[in-house]
Parts: structure tokens; sequence; C-alpha cells
């Protein structure tokens, strides 16, 4: 795992129809050339941290793709910025929530035939620099009541109110369901268990002025075989493509456990409620500097980091662990492949501890990692 330290535009084409053998015949003002139908109902969420708008909308027939064009408010279309969306929604990133924007929308049938533009729809700049955004955003099954959520984050300013969002997976922004809260927390109760949720949380500094949505957290349905995959697991091998002599008895292993200790006892706990821990533990090289001599000393030593908790979900014998990161804060999902009562990590060109093999001096090796966790 991640804080393991020795892991590491189409263009509108119109057709010009032009009728040489009736040149004095007007042309029909009720033929409508274009078959491509509009669509409809589009709509745009506000500001997804500070940076991303979600797009929404209904096919208006049988058209294959869509075309969005956005930019700043006021904009001309054919100026703005174009893609191509092979779903009826879309997500926008790279925003500056300082700028309002305007969308549109058109629906494409084939390579030669768009509809018309629909459109704009506006979503405005957040006005107010000094509502921050909140941070730190989780949300998890209650431990013993899996129809409840906890929501939780650290407020982004002085703000003492804000609204949080939530809906089943994918929901767009705007069509879920807002509850306030006065506290960092809040249980959201009566959540289905057969489907996932989101959850955004945004802050509420005036009466007029939020923050951006700060989101989306997912919670994952409780699954159906999490009786079978939930329990605790202890590491039982830490493989490497190249075998290491750690403990210099003269004999190399591939598997580092029968080599140091550092690993003894690692423990990944899943819970039923969706939710696992495990602890952090392996080895390091230390560096010192001799007082007397002056002369740098390395040696191969153990660390102990803080535990890991976060939530899981199991898609076939894939199952996902998804964490913040405790040294960068970034959302981080490792994936483990269920076999039979184990689970199996791997990792390509990762780096471990190992020795130089005239002097064996610790040096930090390149190689391929698997880790084994077997059920208790």
């Amino acid at each position: 795992m991640k804080n393991i330290k020795y892991l590491i535009g189409i263009f509108l084409i119109l057709t010009a129809f032009t009728f040489t053998s009736c040149e004095n015949e007007p042309i029909d003002p009720a033929i409508n050339i274009n078959t491509c139908d509009e669509p409809s109902s589009l709509q745009a969420s506000d500001f997804v941290n500070n940076s991303i708008v979600n797009l929404t909308w209904s096919p208006g027939g049988n058209e294959t793709s869509w075309t969005i064009e956005y930019g700043v408010q006021g904009f001309a279309l054919g100026t703005g910025t174009t893609i191509v969306s092979p779903t009826n929604s879309a997500t926008i990133a790279g925003l500056n929530s300082g700028n309002s924007y305007s969308f549109y929308v058109k629906s494409n049938c084939s390579a030669e035939e768009s509809s018309q533009w629909v459109g704009p729809v506006t979503v405005q700049a957040v006005v107010n620099p000094n509502c921050g955004n909140p941070t730190n955003l989780t949300a998890s099954r209650n431990a013993t009541q899996n129809t409840t959520v906890n929501v939780a984050w650290a407020a982004g300013g002085t703000e003492t109110s804000w609204e949080i969002q939530y809906g089943t997976t994918g929901f767009p922004l705007g069509n879920g369901i807002t509850v306030a809260s006065t506290t960092l927390t809040k249980q959201i109760t009566d959540i289905a268990t057969t489907g996932g949720y989101d959850f955004y949380v945004r802050a509420k500094c005036t009466a007029t002025e939020f923050s951006s949505w700060v989101g989306p957290i997912n919670v994952a349905a409780v699954n159906n075989t999490g009786g079978t995959v939930a329990g605790t697991y202890r590491l039982t091998a830490f493989n490497t493509s190249v075998p290491t002599d750690l403990n210099n008895d003269g004999t190399a292993s591939v598997n580092q456990m029968n080599e140091t200790a550092c690993m003894n006892d690692m423990f990944l706990t899943l819970n039923a409620n969706n939710t696992f821990v495990s602890d952090s533990k392996g080895t390091d090289i230390d560096i010192q500097v001799d007082a007397a001599t002056g002369e740098t000393v390395e040696t191969i030593t153990c660390f102990t980091d803080p535990d890991l908790s976060g939530t899981w979900t199991l898609s076939g014998n894939i199952l996902s662990l998804t964490y913040t990161d405790p040294e960068t804060g970034d959302v981080m999902t490792d994936s483990f492949n269920v076999v039979g009562n184990t689970l199996v990590y791997t990792i390509n060109d990762g780096a471990v501890v190992g020795t130089e093999v005239t002097t064996g001096a610790p040096v930090y090796l390149t190689c391929d990692i698997s880790l084994i966790y077997t059920k208790q």
C-alpha cells in the first residue's frame, strides 16, 4: 500500500441542397431537412471542488454522442471549448470557480448530421472568496447499523453551518437530498444497503453565500458476499522477484519474512460494514553520521507507521481498498485479488531494502512485489 515505505470537435456541417432542375420553384419552408433531434433538460451542477461542473441532459432521439461547448459566460458559440461525450452526462474539469461559465450541448446523429445547440445553462462564480471549502470529507456506514452513514469533515474557515447533499452513486449534483448541519458531523439515516451512495458537503457562510461543493465521497453497497470476505487477515508472505539476504546468514530468500521480523503480525481487518483498518510496517535504511569519524553509517531498521483506515468494495474477485494517504492527503485505491482465503496485492517495479552483493551494505532494490494476506 502506498504509505508502506518499502513499496513504495465536431463541426456543424450544413448540407447545401441545389435544385438545378427546378430552379424557379421555391422550396417549401415546411420541409425540415434536419432529422437530428435536440437534447433536452440540460442541467449543470454548482462548482465541485472549485474546478469541476457536472452536466446532464436527456437524449433527443437516436443520437449516438453529444458535443458540449463551454466558456466564460458571454462567449460566442464557435469560440468556446468543445468536448464529445458518448453518454448523456459529462464532467467538465479545470475550471476556475472565480468565473461564471455557460454550457451548450447538441446531439450527434451521424458524422454528417447534428442537432441545433441547446443552452446556455450558466453556473455562477463563487462570489465569496472568504468562504473556504470544507476539507477531509469522510463518509462510512455505521458499524452497528449499516443503513446509517456517518459523514464528517473539517471547516474551511470560520463558518458554523454546512450543507450535505447525497444520492445514489453518480446522481447529478443538484438532484440529491440536501440536509443542513451546524456541527462538523452528520448522521444520515435510511440509506439502502443494496446500492452505493455519493456524499458532498459545502460551507454556508451567509444566507446567500456558499463555498464550492466538496466531494463526492462514495459509500458502497453492503456486499452480499461480505460475510465471506469480511474478517481479519495476517501477512503470511512478502515475496519479491529479487531474493535478498537481510539477515546475512548466507541464504537469500524471495519471501522477505524469512529474512526479517519487521513485517511480523501485520494485519488487515475487513469489517462487515465495508470499512477496513490495517497496520503499516516494514524495513527502511537508517542513515547516521558517526560523531567520532564523520563517516556515514547505514543500517537496516524496522519502522511502524500509523494504521490506515478506509472503505472496501468487492467486485467479483477484486477487492478494492480506498483510503486517504496520511502523508500526501491523496485519496488512494489499492486492489487485491481474492484467492480462496487469501488476499494478494501485486506491485510491479516496486522498491525493497536489500544488500549490496560484495559489501553487504544496505541498498534499495527495484523488483516486483507480491503481498499475501491469509484469513485467520
